[in-house]
């Protein structure tokens, strides 16, 4: 495990001169980020991270610079956060598969699975690790936990607020005292509200969306008072968050039209005053002490702040790493500390703990040890345009060491698929397919996110249609430029990727050699019914706008259902999926693996136990891309 620690003034850069070697194993893409989660508590004084080997997950916490304060082992549970209150306390969400049914009944149906959340509270003070709501609260199902709203420092003590599952199959908001553990019942919560906890451990605000007149709503905590706003709301995603100030709210609007972000002054103000305006927001950022907005992450990986010192201490963290694609992973309440993500070029993704008063920036660890900088392919965009004209691009990741000549090609979708996109930088599937001599190709279709509000909705009712042509007119002007041999390529995705990857050998003959499909959709009238069918709900609407049909037995779906036209598929097609898949379920593997048997069609089929949508254990990741790349190198041999 390479792991060491080095100081560099953050104007320079460093050169290393490395020995030739062989590629390193498939299994060395596969494994489980070796660390993760590293983040600063709100003063900067200390920093708490998860180091993963295998299935083992060790929790670390330190002073910065100093002596470690507490190492445990939370075994192989599967951490999706950690989260600082305070300097002195930490909270794990960790999330489990709960199985809820008594197993296959028949050939298409599947045990009903949720992938439920926990969590745990670090006391820094006493050394003890508890889970919440152990032994306090008969009323909370299982002690599960669906959301953590924040943490509030009230009186000098913190309280974490969380959403919890309760015994009446409903959901409340609870205090959690976490020095005793102690909870306290906040807010009889209405189902699909989401609320806003404000300083003073009172819900602030808390938003609605009426299923029938479809107005979405936002009210103030108080429930006795009326709406603040209302607005027609149909396609869009709205969310709401802290303002700059004490008391005001953050209203985002993800929609078919535009985005938005306007803050609201509660109550008084119905009008709200727009922030951000122009700008293609990835994520908003809040001070980790008083919850108040700070600035935004955007698209393009920089960041605005409203205050301009905040913006000086990024932009100097962000200038130390030229070339590279910077990530914020973590930082001080002052910004004077910070953790960044370095990736792209030959970095496989490495953790800096950024001092920008000291002037200086610490190498903490690769989250990949094993692979070296001359085993990472080069990675960049390319842009081409569809058929239409309309205008796109992808990330291409070339074999580490190559000319972009005449290359193989893996086509690699992804998943989502409105409103998700590929990024350049290290992507471990796609370097594992690079390390073998294949190029990558990952076309960010329409309706892919970081294009516009006006790219992203051009990608409804294309599911099967523009968003396939869309990859093949990426692999075709690749394939123009010289750089693939469009005779040697296959297609390989996870999720609506894999869904991809299936409908293009199914409806595309002759373009592909061979195909993967990780927990991939085969049968999408089946996947809209589990959406919900009916105009009448907003996921109905949803899913009626993305799949471009009226209702699941709608005739056009099962001409893009590849379940439906199996006989036609003109390749050998891996399928893989996990049992404990909660997204996708596994009965859609399930059955195109039957359709293509009983079609006598080239199929071999992996299924995974207790493996979810995420690939979240290292052995079956593993298994993942060692099955994967075999299968193409079968297939699509590298000359």
């Amino acid at each position: 495990m390479r792991h060491f620690t080095v100081v560099v003034w953050l104007a320079l850069a460093a050169t290393f001169a490395l020995p030739v070697r062989a590629a390193p194993p498939i299994a060395a893409y596969g494994k489980l980020p070796a660390l993760d989660f590293v983040r600063l508590s709100p003063s900067g004084e200390r920093i708490a991270f998860v180091a993963v080997e295998g299935e083992t997950r060790r929790l670390f916490v330190r002073k910065v610079g100093g002596d470690a304060l507490l190492v445990s082992t939370v075994g192989s549970s599967k951490i999706r956060d950690l989260q600082w209150a305070g300097d002195d306390y930490v909270l794990i969400s960790a999330t489990s598969t709960l199985k809820l049914g008594n197993g296959l009944v028949d050939k298409w149906s599947y045990s009903t699975r949720a992938e439920v959340g926990l969590v745990l509270i670090v006391n820094l003070k006493t050394g003890k690790i508890a889970k919440m709501f152990e032994n306090q609260d008969e009323k909370v199902f299982l002690g599960l936990v669906d959301y953590i709203y924040g943490s509030r420092n009230i009186d000098g003590k913190w309280y974490a607020f969380v959403l919890a599952y309760t015994t009446n199959h409903g959901e409340d908001i609870y205090k959690i005292d976490l020095d005793t553990g102690k909870s306290t019942l906040v807010f009889n919560t209405k189902r699909g509200d989401e609320y806003l906890i404000g300083a003073d451990g009172l819900v602030l605000a808390r938003s609605r969306y009426d299923e029938g007149s479809r107005l979405w709503s936002l009210l103030p905590g108080d429930k006795s008072r009326q709406s603040m706003i209302e607005r027609r709301s149909d396609l869009a995603t709205v969310s709401i968050g802290e303002g700059r100030k004490p008391g005001t709210v953050l209203v985002t609007e993800t929609g078919p039209a535009q985005d938005t972000a306007q803050e609201y002054a509660t109550p008084e103000d119905s009008t709200g005053t727009p922030t951000f305006v122009g700008l293609d927001v990835d994520e908003y950022l809040h001070d980790p002490n008083t919850g108040l907005l700070i600035g935004a992450v955007l698209s393009d990986g920089g960041a605005i702040f409203f205050d301009p010192t905040l913006q000086r201490h990024y932009d100097a963290a962000r200038k130390a790493f030229p070339g590279l694609q910077v990530t914020l992973k973590s930082f001080s309440a002052d910004f004077r500390r910070m953790v960044v993500m370095t990736d792209g070029g030959d970095d496989p993704g490495t953790f800096w703990l950024v001092d920008v008063g000291a002037g200086k920036a610490q190498d903490l660890m690769s989250a990949y040890p094993t692979i070296q900088p001359k085993d990472v392919g080069a990675t960049h965009l390319f842009p081409f345009k569809a058929s239409d004209g309309l205008a796109m691009d992808g990330v291409l990741t070339l074999p580490p060491g190559s000319t972009a000549k005449n290359l193989p090609l893996v086509l690699m979708p992804h998943g989502g698929p409105i409103g998700f996109r590929d990024r350049v930088g290290f992507d471990y599937w796609p370097q594992a397919f690079a390390s073998r001599g294949y190029a990558v190709f990952q076309p960010n279709y329409r309706g892919s996110s970081g294009h516009g509000a006006a790219f992203r909705q051009a990608g409804y009712g294309e599911w099967g249609h523009r968003m396939l042509s869309d990859m093949s007119d990426g692999v075709a002007a690749l394939a123009s430029a010289g750089i693939i041999d469009k005779s040697r390529v296959c297609v390989v995705g996870a999720s609506y990727g894999g869904y991809a990857a299936l409908a293009s050998v199914t409806f595309q003959h002759g373009a592909f050699r061979c195909a993967v499909s990780v927990s991939g959709v085969s049968d999408v009238g089946a996947m809209m019914a589990s959406w919900g069918d009916y105009s009448g709900s907003a996921s109905g609407r949803y899913a009626q706008a993305m799949f471009g049909a009226a209702f699941s037995g709608d005739p056009r779906l099962q001409q893009i259902s590849p379940l439906r036209h199996a006989a036609e598929a003109d390749a050998p097609i891996l399928i893989i999926h996990g049992k404990d898949d909660t997204v996708v379920p596994f009965v859609q593997s399930l059955g195109m693996n039957t359709m293509l048997a009983k079609a006598a069609k080239s199929v071999k089929f992996l299924p995974l136990d207790s493996e979810d949508h995420w690939w979240s254990h290292e052995a079956t990741r593993v298994q993942i891309l060692e099955a994967s790349v075999a299968f193409v190198q079968e297939h699509n041999p590298v000359p």
